[in-house]
């Protein structure tokens, strides 16, 4: 494992927040007049009356949400320090709580079944789960050893994101949503019956050394892509393209171009391929499984909490991750 970066942070009024595209970064003001509007807008609804304005400004600014959203700020800034005094506060405020007997049947049900291809370079160093509490739902994090593109990037691990919505009595799938490069793709009704057919546990393909989740189906999904992507000149950009365009053209850049920052000390000393030397018929063969639930089995990182990044800090890794979407609708 690397260490982790440290990095030179101001306090609260001054930082830096990340949105959208994994990279792209703006300033503290406009951070501040998100967070200004996120008062605003909890205010509105919670005392409309002037005359509560301030006690209710100083419940907003102690609650679970505004701490959350503030450490995934910092976060996202590798401020690493800060991120955990917001997100400790956040577990101290709305305490994630462990599992009973009928929840850990349900994760264990719903848990994806996950497929790469037989030369992914890297091997999935840890998995957990996440449970909604008043929601049907659950969050499926994988944390893989790296990912190909990003030897620089100061991350231990490469995260990502399966969430699946189950029926009320708990026994049947109903959707599939995963994280694909800081989109969420939704899985069409092929996706669920598929899972439906195999006990209830989905269908994940997981991309050669990049390891973007697609549900099964994928050929069929869409996606825009844009110039933050690695291999932005491979496709059309800022258009509906199909999800099978989108992987020729990551093909074509990693079996041809190769992976970003070839040359790189890290990559270099750890042996990772500079290319993808298989055909394309070899690049998408999910034909090797791997089995999550053997990690949950052993690491038991499962808990009910509606705050996924609070709780994997706080309770399950002691290595720095990514933080992602955390849920994939807003109810």
């Amino acid at each position: 494992m690397r260490n982790m970066a440290k990095t030179s942070c101001p306090r609260k009024g001054a930082v830096l927040f990340a949105i959208g595209h994994p990279g792209s970064v703006i300033g503290c003001s406009t951070l501040l007049l998100a967070i200004a509007c996120l008062l605003l807008a909890l205010q509105s609804s919670a005392a409309p009356q002037e005359k509560q304005e301030k006690k209710v400004e100083r419940r907003i600014e102690d609650s679970a949400e505004f701490h959350h959203q503030l450490g995934v700020a910092y976060h996202l800034r590798r401020c690493l320090d800060d991120a955990s005094r917001e997100y400790a506060r956040v577990v101290e405020l709305d305490p994630p709580r462990e599992l009973n007997e009928r929840e850990w049947a349900l994760v264990r049900r719903f848990a994806p079944r996950v497929y790469v291809t037989s030369s992914e370079p890297f091997p999935l160093r840890d998995f957990a789960a996440v449970l909604h509490p008043s929601l049907r739902l659950i969050a499926y994090h994988f944390f893989w050893e790296d990912d190909i593109d990003f030897p620089e990037d100061n991350d231990p691990c490469d995260h990502e994101v399966v969430w699946v919505q189950y029926s009320t009595d708990g026994a049947t799938l109903e959707k599939i949503w995963t994280y694909f490069h800081g989109r969420i793709l939704e899985g069409l009704s092929a996706a669920v019956e598929e899972g439906r057919r195999n006990g209830m546990r989905a269908r994940i393909n997981v991309q050669w050394g990049k390891h973007g989740s697609m549900p099964f189906g994928w050929e069929e999904l869409s996606i825009v892509a844009d110039a933050g992507d690695a291999e932005s000149k491979y496709y059309p950009l800022g258009t509906p393209i199909s999800l099978q365009r989108y992987n020729e053209g990551l093909y074509r850049k990693l079996a041809g171009e190769g992976r970003r920052l070839a040359a790189h000390p890290l990559g270099e000393r750890h042996g990772w391929p500079k290319k993808f030397t298989g055909t394309w018929n070899d690049f998408i063969d999910f034909s090797r499984r791997i089995e999550p639930l053997e990690l949950l089995d052993k690491g038991k990182l499962a808990m009910a909490s509606r705050w996924n990044s609070a709780t994997i800090n706080q309770y399950f890794l002691f290595y720095n991750f990514r933080p992602k979407t955390e849920w994939p609708v807003e109810k």
